[in-house]
């Protein structure tokens, strides 16, 4: 899914929910300024995966929290 399309409206303070995992928008917003367009959640490893056109990357819950 698109990063974009789940932050659309939303503003830096407010959370959004991704299958079940609730994630800070400003994080998803600064990983989007590093290129990351793309989020897609692997449920049974508790993990999501991110890319762009020129990177990509894995990241855990906590990981993508501390970018907040």
């Amino acid at each position: 899914m698109k990063i974009e399309e789940l932050i659309s409206g939303k503003q830096n303070g407010d959370e959004v929910s991704v299958d079940g995992f609730s994630l800070p928008v400003s994080a998803l917003k600064k990983l989007m300024d590093e290129g990351y367009v793309n989020i897609r959640v692997y449920k049974e490893n508790k993990t999501f995966s991110l890319w762009g056109k020129n990177c990509t990357a894995c990241f855990t819950e906590e990981m993508i929290r501390e970018r907040a």
